[in-house]
């Protein structure tokens, strides 16, 4: 087993690539090897990972260009025909989501932040393309909580908010019907719903008060939002 004083000039300089996912696969394999009998070599991946983090840690949250809503906006609320609304939430949403899920889920792993069991596993910001109305949603998929918190805007006078979850080319599933002045709300979901909830999208909807007499959404979409994994 090598010790510190075999450790090569430019190890620190393959840690470093190692943990930004810099290396080829077969580098790869051959790094992990050391990395298997070489602690010290451990403690320098160990080490870039802190750094990575902490610069990580140091960059500021910025907003989504207005121009993104306006696009996601046009998609989906310029029909004329209402119902064909709730049938085109779907495939652009998902793309942009899966993509921004996949980026943010490499940095997150490359960086050491995932660790086994941290909970929440997915999360949805659920919003209107002017943001006057914006949720979070955050699911616990071990003990099936969703965790909901109202950020901007409520229901109209007389009328009620309600949430929905879309999955696939499935109808509308109603999740909830959100109480009056009400931030933030825990909820367990029943077994479908939870397992329909990943890669799905959120939408609320406008309802006369205390939801929809159908079962089905009967009011104007109010704020949308794709589910992502954390």
């Amino acid at each position: 087993m090598s010790g510190e004083g075999d450790m090569r000039e430019d190890d620190s300089v393959q840690a470093g690539e190692y943990v930004l996912g810099l290396m080829d696969a077969p580098s790869a394999r051959a790094f992990e090897a050391r990395l298997a009998a070489e602690p010290a070599l451990r403690g320098l991946v160990a080490a870039w990972e802190d750094d990575f983090a902490a610069l990580a840690a140091d960059i500021p949250e910025d907003a989504p260009p207005h121009s993104v809503w306006h696009g996601i906006t046009a998609e989906l609320f310029d029909s004329g025909e209402k119902r064909s609304i709730w049938a085109r939430i779907g495939l652009g949403q998902i793309l942009v989501g899966a993509a921004a899920a996949a980026l943010i889920a490499f940095a997150v792993m490359q960086a050491g932040l995932l660790s086994p069991g941290a909970t929440p596993e997915y999360r949805a910001e659920v919003a209107a393309a002017d943001q006057s109305l914006l949720f979070t949603a955050e699911f616990d998929n071990e003990s099936g909580s969703l965790s909901l918190t109202r950020v901007a805007g409520q229901a109209a006078p007389g009328r009620s908010l309600e949430i929905w979850l879309i999955a696939g080319d499935e109808a509308p599933v109603s999740v909830m019907v959100w109480p009056s002045d009400t931030e933030n709300e825990e909820i367990v979901l029943p077994a479908p719903i939870a397992a329909a909830l990943p890669g799905g999208t959120f939408a609320i909807s406008d309802e006369p008060e205390g939801g929809s007499p159908t079962g089905a959404p009967t009011g104007d979409v109010l704020a949308t939002g794709q589910v992502v994994p954390i």
